[in-house]
């Protein structure tokens, strides 16, 4: 099949979907709607904001140079990565088949900032052909957001278990952030408000006081630098920097599974989220997790039996849950073993994709049988 994609080339979500493809002997093109940062080779990036990345005034010249491109190219199914931005682009070009993937925010959130934003996302999804979502819950938002049911699908971005198991190296990671045999806490989430990193500083004093060597493992990458300082000032107030490490952006990604091993146990926390690939990972690696309440994560955690549900921003309920997991090793080891069951299950990236190339299948059959 000859694909083109619309997507931020930055992102791990994007580039293991993309690169799949390419392996399977598929024609690929990516239409960047993000400034490329890192090096990508194997297929023909079109770079959107090297042209022009002028706020808002950009969307109406992307999408006359992206209906050029997918002219020009002529693919067999233009996908969509997102309903805001990459949505837009696609969804004006009037190409079909056309199909999306909402990523979270982009319909737990974004609509409601504005009428003319809300209305977008209406507009993209009554647009496509297909949708695929990673959640029940997320999928349900964008059938309220005008998606046809029979449309949509569920499908997980899953997780490449050759990469991300509990075989592998737990110590050199532990050394390079000169943390010995500490219990170790990690946030694997990027620097961003909806994340909620400033929740899980402010329960380090209590985690800290019932627990003295714990150290809390932060990621920067994605970083908001404005919230990053917030949190800086916030781990300064609370006296709590030598609890504290920041890890930037691993290279190559395959490494952050020896993040995952090295850890005690993984936090995610955000106000909003479909099904995060990072949690996942985590599991599959047979760490624990403790996570936000939300309707996207009671899809995979039940309290209790493989994980721990927190409420939404509430800096007490983390502290006595990692308090609670880090003095519990048989605890910690029944979540191993379920999770381990359960991504196997549930969440291979393998067979997701495959099931993705099967629907794009469908799709061009069903617009050979309209045109006949």
């Amino acid at each position: 099949m000859r694909l083109c994609f619309i997507s931020n080339p930055n992102s791990t979500h994007t580039r293991r979907w993309v690169d799949w493809f390419i392996k399977q002997g598929h024609q690929v093109c990516l239409i960047a709607d993000d400034l490329l940062l890192y090096p990508w080779s194997g297929l023909t990036i079109y770079r959107l904001p090297e042209r022009l990345n002028t706020p808002v005034l950009r969307y109406l010249f992307w999408v006359i140079w992206t209906r050029h491109i997918v002219r020009d190219w002529e693919p067999d199914i233009l996908h969509a990565h997102r309903v805001s931005s990459a949505g837009w682009l696609g969804s004006f070009t009037g190409y079909h088949p056309f199909v999306v993937t909402p990523w979270g925010s982009d319909l737990y959130q974004h609509p409601y900032r504005s009428w003319i934003v809300k209305r977008l996302a209406f507009f993209v999804l009554k647009q496509a052909d297909m949708i695929t979502a990673d959640s029940e819950d997320l999928r349900q938002q964008a059938i309220r957001f005008g998606a046809v049911s029979d449309n949509t699908y569920l499908v997980q971005w899953g997780v490449d278990l050759n990469l991300f198991n509990p075989e592998g190296n737990t110590h050199l990671i532990r050394n390079q952030l000169g943390i010995g045999d500490a219990p170790v806490v990690l946030s694997p989430r990027g620097v961003n408000t909806v994340y909620n990193l400033d929740i899980i500083i402010k329960a380090i004093p209590r985690v800290r006081d019932a627990i003295p060597d714990v150290v809390f493992v932060l990621r920067d990458y994605n970083t908001d630098q404005a919230y990053k300082q917030k949190l800086l000032k916030l781990i300064e107030v609370l006296g709590v920097a030598r609890s504290v490490r920041w890890i930037e952006r691993i290279e190559p990604w395959e490494y952050v599974a020896d993040l995952y091993r090295m850890a005690d146990l993984v936090v995610s926390v955000p106000s909003s989220d479909g099904t995060p690939v990072s949690v996942l990972e985590a599991m599959a690696c047979g760490i624990p997790v403790i996570v936000s309440d939300l309707a996207s994560l009671r899809e995979w955690i039940k309290p209790d039996e493989n994980g721990l549900l927190i409420p939404v921003r509430d800096a007490t309920a983390l502290a006595e849950a990692i308090i609670q997991l880090l003095k519990n090793p048989k605890q910690q080891t029944q979540f191993r073993d379920l999770n381990l069951q359960l991504i196997r299950e549930k969440a291979d990236h393998q067979k997701e994709m495959a099931k993705v190339e099967r629907l794009y299948s469908r799709l061009l059959t069903e617009k050979v049988d309209k045109n006949t």
